[in-house]
């Protein structure tokens, strides 16, 4: 069977890795996978047999309306051509900025694959006329299409936007166990050797480094906090600010995060929003329990059965605070169970399924106005 995933580039965040993943592991069964980037963007490592193209190597960025057309008009272009060879069975876009592409060049059949809580990008404009035009848009994108949802909370999520998709289908992450834990026995030269917790993720707001820095402070806890993100500069200077610049040390992503984890005594997210946690099941896999806000989307979903005690609500301090004691008192194991679920054979399973589908991906008719 042929694949087509469409991402805006191939920027650091876990659409871009979980698409190469898949991509490498389609292809090892026999199919024939493609990754078209519609803009230009960082280099990746990209798996054998696997193809990728970019759609325009002049841009950058899909902002502005002017360059949603272009690259609307040169996927239809693109998309005509490679179908002629053969057509694609499965064809899905992942973040809303490819998802308006795809929509706009007029392509059909294809999945918009769902990471995040859509009427989020909604909630946070404060113009209201502005907020109600983005939400008629992102109506316009998805009602009526047919969604991947990483998780079952980002697939209800739509109904915030009135938009009912015509099929939708939870794909959990889907994680090669074998491959994490092999690399979470690794001991990389710059692994603390001192007892530490760990938090990995972007120096972003919704991630809530303040907050896991006052927890930090408040719960009195003596273990070291590392930070694996993209801005380390930044997350050390707000740690400074809580007087914390001598137990919190911040590193830049690593190739292989799966050892930092695997040597914490336990992961910490500290969120206010998230589509599915890619590290919360990582961490479970390598080894290392977690410690979680109850964000919308995904810690639910993962930490299940009596593990749903080891998360917290969102903004709570104090009860972030008093797990981490729970936890120091007693440290709980790791039953396989909780991380099968999200094997990177099943989520390919269910693919193949989808592209089994008779409504094959075609060429409908252009929307420019969208």
């Amino acid at each position: 069977m042929r694949f087509l995933f469409i991402i805006a580039d191939l920027g650091p965040n876990g659409v871009t890795y979980s698409r190469l993943r898949y991509a490498g592991e389609l292809t090892r069964r026999g199919h024939s996978v493609t990754i078209l980037a519609l803009v230009n963007g960082e280099t990746r490592s990209i798996p054998d047999g696997v193809a990728f193209e970019v759609l325009d190597r002049s841009a950058t960025r899909l902002s502005g309306l002017i360059q949603q057309i272009k690259s609307a008009l040169r996927l239809r272009q693109w998309f005509k051509q490679a179908s002629r060879q053969q057509p694609f069975d499965f064809v899905s876009s992942s973040l809303t900025p490819a998802d308006r592409v795809v929509a706009r060049a007029g392509l059909t059949n294809v999945y918009h694959w769902i990471h995040i809580a859509t009427s989020e990008l909604v909630a946070g404009i404060a113009d209201s006329r502005k907020r109600q035009r983005r939400g008629r848009l992102l109506r316009r994108i998805y009602h009526g299409k047919p969604v991947i949802g990483v998780s079952q909370g980002v697939i209800d999520d739509l109904t915030k936007l009135n938009a009912v998709p015509s099929r939708a289908t939870l794909v959990h992450n889907g994680y090669d166990v074998e491959h994490i834990r092999k690399l979470s026995a690794e001991r990389p030269a710059d692994l603390p050797a001192e007892q530490y917790y760990i938090h990995v993720g972007r120096f972003a707001a919704a991630k809530r480094h303040d907050v896991l820095f006052h927890v930090l402070r408040q719960s009195g806890t003596a273990r070291k906090l590392l930070l694996l993100t993209d801005k380390p500069n930044e997350a050390m200077d707000l740690a400074r600010q809580y007087k914390l610049n001598t137990q919190v040390t911040a590193l830049s992503f690593r190739d292989n995060p799966y050892a930092y984890m695997a040597g914490a005594e336990a992961l910490l997210l500290s969120s206010d929003l998230e589509g599915f946690p890619n590290v919360l099941v990582e961490s479970l896999i390598s080894g290392t329990p977690i410690i979680s806000t109850d964000c919308p989307y995904g810690p639910g979903e993962i930490l299940t059965g009596p593990y749903a005690q080891w998360l917290v609500p969102t903004g709570d301090t104090q009860a972030l605070s008093n797990k981490i004691h729970a936890f120091e008192a007693a440290p709980y194991e790791i039953e396989p169970w909780l991380y099968q679920r999200f094997t990177l054979a099943g989520a390919m399973d269910q693919l193949e399924k989808l592209a089994r589908f008779p409504e094959k991906p075609s060429l409908g008719q252009f929307r420019p106005l969208l």
